[in-house]
């Protein structure tokens, strides 16, 4: 009869989790090693290196006091144009520099159409704002009168209209780029007076130009 072989079976090995536990320990060292490099890089080397990225990519940024002194100038020039003029005054707000004038001092009751007497004065902030950078928009604000009669029919189109009419006067004969521009009516939805005087509502109906961005 033919010989069965004996069939030998090898026992598991219990130490084989030994290499694991080294492959392991031997990653969080490599993991440590390379923090402890990371930490220990030369922060002047670090300033160099980032100094030559803005130089490389010709990263320019203007300090905040030159800004500062360009607005400061900005009204300056602005106040010295409107000397003598009463309804229009100059101002900086969170917006930028803001030039506000009167609707007495530009329009008739009702009307959109400017005044001739204000066309030196507009004339004369149309060449200190020329060359200026910065975006302008040109805001309308009506009292709460209702509008009767007349042209337009409510505050929210006479106060677009005569933001209109300013923005067209410094396109056509102060010769402004019009991509500078953009223009909104507000009719009596932002007032900076009660309407519950005549003072107040005199204050509310205007006019503002305001320069933004000039940095």
């Amino acid at each position: 009869m033919r010989k069965r072989r004996k069939t030998h079976f090898e026992r598991p090995s219990h130490e084989r989790w030994l290499i694991s536990y080294a492959d392991f320990i031997t990653l969080m060292f490599t993991f440590f090693a390379a923090l402890y490099a990371l930490s220990s890089v030369d922060k002047a080397k670090v300033e160099s290196f980032s100094g030559s990225l803005k130089h490389a990519f010709k990263v320019m940024e203007e300090p905040i006091p030159l800004y500062e002194e360009r607005t400061k100038m900005l009204v300056q020039d602005i106040s010295k144009s409107i000397q003598g003029i009463e309804g229009i005054s100059v101002k900086t707000d969170p917006r930028g520099v803001v030039v506000t004038f009167s609707d007495a001092v530009l329009f008739a009751s009702g009307s959109a159409d400017i005044k001739s007497e204000v066309f030196n004065a507009l004339d004369k902030i149309s060449k200190v704002i020329k060359d200026v950078p910065g975006r302008i928009t040109i805001e309308g604000h009506t009292d709460n009168v209702p509008v009767s009669g007349g042209k337009y029919t409510s505050n929210w189109e006479l106060s677009t209209a005569r933001a209109a009419s300013i923005l067209h006067f410094f396109i056509q004969k102060g010769g402004l780029d019009p991509n500078r521009f953009s223009i909104a009516g507000y009719g009596e939805y932002r007032p900076v007076a009660s309407n519950e005087t005549e003072d107040g509502r005199a204050k509310n109906r205007r006019v503002e130009l305001v320069i933004s961005g000039s940095q």
